[in-house]
C-alpha cells in the first residue's frame, strides 16, 4: 500500500513538471533536491539541482545548494566554480542580498579549507566592509591571515573577534 501511494506522488510530481513553465519547473526541481538535501542523500540532490540550472540557467538558489553541496563533500573545485556561477549571474557585482552575503561566507570557507587563503582573506575583507560587527568573519578573515603568513596580524584579529 506505502509503495503504491510513493509511485502515485512521484507520478503526480512529474504531471505536474511536464506541464509547468520552465521557472516553475526548475521551482520544483528546486525544492525537491532540498528535500533530499536535508534527508542527507546528497548524491539525489545534486541531479535535482542540476536539473533546476537545466531547467533555469539563471536559478540562483539551485547554484548555490549545489556550492554548498560540492563542499560539504570536500570537491572545493566543483564548490568554487557553482559560487563563481553565482557572481557572474550579478552583472553589477554589488552585494545586495542576503543570499550574495551567503556566497561571500561560503566561498570564504571553501578559499580557506582548500589553502587558498590570499583569495579568503579578499572575501573576508569584502564581508567585514558590509558587516563590521560579524565577528566570525573577522575571526575567519585572522585565521586565514594566519594561513597566508601574516602571522602577528592574523592573531590580533582573531584575538578582537573572541574578545568581542
Amino acid at each position: 500500500m506505502m509503495r503504491i501511494l510513493c509511485l502515485l506522488v512521484i507520478a503526480v510530481f512529474t504531471v505536474q513538471l511536464a506541464i509547468a513553465h520552465p521557472k516553475d519547473k526548475a521551482r520544483a526541481l528546486y525544492k525537491e533536491g532540498l528535500v533530499l538535501k536535508r534527508s542527507g542523500k546528497l548524491d539525489a540532490a545534486l541531479k535535482f539541482f542540476h536539473a533546476a540550472i537545466i531547467q533555469d540557467k539563471n536559478y540562483t538558489p539551485a547554484y548555490l545548494e549545489l556550492g554548498q553541496i560540492y563542499a560539504l563533500m570536500e570537491n572545493y573545485r566543483q564548490s568554487t566554480y557553482y559560487y563563481q556561477q553565482i557572481s557572474k549571474l550579478d552583472s553589477t557585482g554589488n552585494v545586495t542580498s542576503p543570499e550574495d552575503l551567503q556566497v561571500l561566507h561560503d566561498l570564504g570557507h571553501v578559499y580557506y579549507y582548500e589553502g587558498n587563503y590570499k583569495a579568503a582573506v579578499v572575501l573576508w575583507n569584502r564581508m567585514l566592509a558590509l558587516q563590521p560587527q560579524n565577528y566570525f568573519a573577522m575571526f575567519m578573515l585572522g585565521k586565514s591571515y594566519i594561513g597566508s603568513g601574516e602571522r602577528q596580524k592574523g592573531e590580533e584579529l582573531c584575538d578582537r573577534a573572541v574578545n568581542n
